[in-house]
């Protein structure tokens, strides 16, 4: 699941798609189109449900659409029921089945009731944004293991300018000792991304040293939040030391190369405490190196319309040295994209050298 969840990574950044109008791809849930949120959404039904006897269960209290005429029984049984006393419970129609979302103490009805009644966040403004993470915020970790994953699971959804937005709300010290929880691991991108925002320049040779740990695990995805978050708390003097540690000469690696550019790649469509001339400079310094990824950051560069990369890509292209065919679709693409008349040139030179 890591390694398939650092692909994806790779792919967003190669297809563009880091905006400020989507949740931010480094920390976005591994599954972001089913988190309890939208599960609860797409449900017919949603009941607050107690075990009786057998595998059937009795709604203790409605939470969405028609109450259940009988006692409900469940495809597979809950392994869970010894420690709970009620569970969230879903039908949907065109399924006929129900499944169980998770335990949740029965006072916590209400709670299911306004996660079911949030809506989609495609249209909300940066306030809405702002204030639905807030409301989530205290509920991270909380000892309602349904409640935590919601909140995880929509703080994770946010972008990074809304993180960012939040910040005197959050606890630096919470937010290391959760990092170094074993059992935390999937969130610990999340709570990396926002120790930036919320941490000092301890935290940042805290984030520094846990980065070094990182390079021989495979786990990209934290490696890439935690170096977001050193860019957040350093600002751009910090860009030349991503530059050394993972972006240069012949000891940049896959995890380390594509987690950096993610990680710059955010902060330049942010443009905020990293400016994005100095994220270009920074793909400018890769891109020269000789490695087989330089057109990692050929898509960035085509939505910021750094057209004068052209002649450097195109020289990779004809140079015949072996690159990953990702590196080379990206580059392609992005002279296909560019309106200068030189670009379409090196592609007809390329096509007939057989470079294509």
């Amino acid at each position: 699941m890591r390694r398939l969840r650092s692909v994806l990574l790779l792919s967003l950044m190669l297809l563009g798609f880091v905006s400020a109008s989507l949740a931010c791809p480094i920390c976005a849930p591994a599954d972001a189109g089913a988190t309890l949120r939208q599960r609860l959404r797409a449900a017919d039904v949603v009941v607050l449900a107690a075990p009786a006897a057998g595998n059937t269960f009795v709604a203790q209290q409605l939470i969405k659409g028609g109450g259940p005429q009988s006692p409900i029984r469940l495809p597979q049984g809950v392994p869970e029921l010894a420690q709970v006393s009620s569970l969230v419970l879903l039908y949907r129609n065109g399924t006929a089945d129900w499944q169980s979302a998770g335990p949740l103490a029965p006072q916590h009805a209400d709670w299911v009731r306004r996660l079911v009644e949030l809506t989609d966040a495609t249209d909300l403004t940066p306030a809405q944004w702002t204030s639905r993470i807030a409301s989530f915020l205290p509920e991270l970790e909380s000892l309602e293991p349904l409640v935590a994953q919601a909140a995880y699971e929509e703080t994770a959804s946010a972008p990074y300018a809304v993180l960012r937005s939040v910040a005197p709300r959050l606890n630096a010290a919470r937010l290391l000792r959760w990092l170094d929880t074993p059992a935390l691991t999937a969130r610990r991108p999340l709570y990396a991304l926002l120790l930036g925002f919320a941490g000092s320049q301890a935290s940042a040779e805290s984030l520094q040293q846990r980065m070094a740990g990182l390079r021989s695990t495979g786990d990209g995805p934290t490696l890439s939040a935690m170096i977001a978050a050193w860019l957040e708390l350093r600002g751009p003097e910090g860009v030349a030391w991503v530059e050394r540690q993972y972006l240069s000469g012949p000891s940049a690696h896959e995890m380390g190369v594509s987690a950096a550019l993610l990680a710059l790649s955010v902060h330049g469509g942010d443009g905020q405490r990293v400016g994005r001339s100095r994220v270009v400079q920074a793909y400018r310094h890769f891109a020269a190196q000789a490695t087989p990824w330089p057109g990692l950051v050929a898509s960035d560069l085509g939505n910021w319309e750094r057209w004068e990369f052209g002649p450097l890509f195109a020289d990779w292209l004809a140079s015949g040295k072996p690159q990953a065919f990702a590196s080379r679709y990206a580059m392609v693409f992005f002279l296909m994209r560019s309106p200068r008349p030189e670009a379409s040139t090196a592609l007809e030179s390329l096509r007939a050298a057989g470079a294509l």
